[in-house]
């Protein structure tokens, strides 16, 4: 710390002086970081959504956060799907988001009866248990089609979820994006 002697030999120490940043010179530093984070937060919040599925009964039951891609609706059969419930009631309200499992996509083939819903043949979900809260017979819900051009047949993972085989399909004007279970 001592590096220069004074006058009488004796040594003194040596300040150094930081030269001070100017105000404008800071903000030439400054303002592109920030205008670089707002730009990634603002991606980031408009491309990403999360939610929870706060029900008793789950049809996703070990799943309850979701991570939803907004601009990813390149959706295959197995992805999980986000949407927009229409024509759900009494269950859902339209406009609600709803996350499923894409069991089917247009051209796919599916059958459902009261015993059992298949997709191309596959054996995906049991029965029609809700037949009773809808107050409908469970052969009001019986049919074999192919999905049509720009539509999802969803489903849950139990058997008590309310899904395609009691109001139809998913359209893709419906579709919000890919959702990734987080939790």
């Amino acid at each position: 710390m001592f590096d220069t002697p004074d006058a009488k030999g004796m040594n003194k120490p040596l300040i150094h002086k930081r030269p001070r940043l100017r105000l404008g010179q800071f903000l030439l530093k400054a303002v592109p970081i920030l205008l670089l984070v707002l730009a990634v937060e603002r991606y980031i919040g408009q491309r990403f959504l999360i939610g929870g599925d706060d029900q008793v009964d789950r049809c996703l039951p070990d799943k309850w956060i979701y991570l939803i891609d907004t601009h990813n609706k390149d959706i295959w059969r197995g992805d999980l799907i986000a949407f927009r419930a229409e024509r759900m009631t009494p269950f859902f309200k339209d406009g609600q988001i709803i996350v499923k499992i894409a069991a089917g996509v247009t051209g796919d083939t599916i059958h459902v009866d009261p015993q059992h819903t298949t997709i191309n043949g596959e054996q995906v979900i049991d029965g029609l248990p809700l037949t009773e809260k809808l107050n409908k017979a469970p052969s009001s819900f019986k049919r074999h089609e192919t999905i049509p051009p720009a539509a999802y047949w969803v489903t849950g993972e139990t058997d008590k979820s309310f899904d395609s085989r009691y109001w139809g399909y998913v359209y893709d004007h419906q579709v919000i994006g890919r959702a990734y279970a987080l939790f």
